[in-house]
């Protein structure tokens, strides 16, 4: 009788160090989800106010050398190439007391009669994928 009794308290302590284990790897996995979406949104947030940074400068200048002239100057960015079609920025993004992350964008400028439109891809880091699109139209004066 003593026997059956040890035996099914270890069963029973087996069966709950599962349900532990089973708990402990659903809550693990909702963390490491929270943080990649927590991830993705300062990104995103990031991309978007640098978006919107290159759209106003760019937007000020009257034409394409103007537009890159003005972009160089601008303190977010570490350089500026134009290739044809495409304006390059290397960017970086650094808050006060916070981690810097580099940004890569790319501006397609086209000027139609006195009406300029942009696509302003902004990518993080290395990705081909951009985090952040912005399309914007100006008349030009």
């Amino acid at each position: 009788m003593k026997k059956k009794r040890n035996i099914a308290f270890i069963v029973e302590l087996l069966l709950l160090f599962i349900i532990l284990l089973f708990v402990i790897v659903v809550i693990t996995q909702t963390f490491m989800k929270s943080r990649s979406q927590s991830l993705y949104a300062r990104h995103l947030t990031e991309a978007v106010s640098l978006a919107e940074s290159v759209a106003e400068v760019s937007m000020a200048a009257s034409g394409r050398d103007e537009a890159v002239s003005m972009l160089g100057e601008m303190e977010q960015v570490q350089s500026v190439s134009d290739a044809g079609e495409v304006i390059g920025l290397e960017m970086k993004f650094a808050p006060e007391g916070g981690q810097t992350d580099h940004y890569r964008a790319e501006i397609r400028r086209t000027e139609e009669d006195a009406f300029v439109t942009e696509e302003i891809l902004v990518f993080f880091a290395d990705e081909t994928e951009p985090v952040y699109s912005l399309e914007t139209g100006n008349y030009l004066k």
